[in-house]
C-alpha cells in the first residue's frame, strides 16, 4: 500500500477485511455524505449543480453538494444547509423535486485531526465521484 492515504472500496465479500489505518466514511458514520441523490427524483438537484440528471451525474452532484457543505467559500463552517431547485411560474415558485437538508458540517480542523494520514473507506466504485476524495483532500492538505 502507498504511503499516501487512498480511498478504499468497502466490500461484503467473505473474508474481506478493512485494511489497517483505514477509517470507514460511509453514511452510517459522522463522515458520511448526507446528500443522497441516487433516486431519479433528484435529477433537478443534479442539474442545479451543473451535472447531468442520469445516475452518474446525480452521484457527481451529491459530491459537489458535499464539497459545498463541508468546505464552503470564505472559510466559514456550515451550520445547516438546505437546497431545493425551484422554478418561478405564474402562480409563484414551484419546487422541482424534494428538498435536501443537512445539519452542521464538521470543521476542517476536525477532519484533519480525525482523518489525516488515514485511508478512507466508502462503498463508491473506484474511479467514480465520491465524497471520500473530498475528505482525503482536506485531511491531507
Amino acid at each position: 500500500m502507498s504511503d499516501r492515504p487512498v480511498r478504499i472500496q468497502l466490500s461484503r465479500a467473505k473474508g474481506w477485511r478493512m485494511p489497517a489505518n483505514t477509517v470507514k466514511v460511509d453514511r452510517s458514520t459522522r463522515w458520511g455524505n448526507p446528500f443522497d441523490f441516487r433516486s431519479s427524483e433528484y435529477g433537478w438537484a443534479a442539474l442545479s449543480f451543473g451535472c447531468r440528471a442520469d445516475a452518474t451525474g446525480r452521484q457527481e452532484a451529491s459530491v459537489r453538494a458535499f464539497r459545498d457543505w463541508i468546505d464552503p467559500p470564505h472559510g466559514r463552517q456550515t451550520v445547516s444547509m438546505e437546497h431545493q431547485p425551484k422554478m418561478v411560474g405564474p402562480g409563484g415558485e414551484v419546487a422541482l423535486g424534494p428538498a435536501v437538508k443537512a445539519g452542521a458540517a464538521p470543521s476542517r480542523e476536525e477532519i484533519k485531526s480525525a482523518l489525516g494520514g488515514k485511508n478512507l473507506a466508502c462503498w463508491c466504485k473506484p474511479g467514480s465521484a465520491c465524497h471520500a476524495d473530498v475528505l482525503l483532500e482536506i485531511a491531507n492538505q
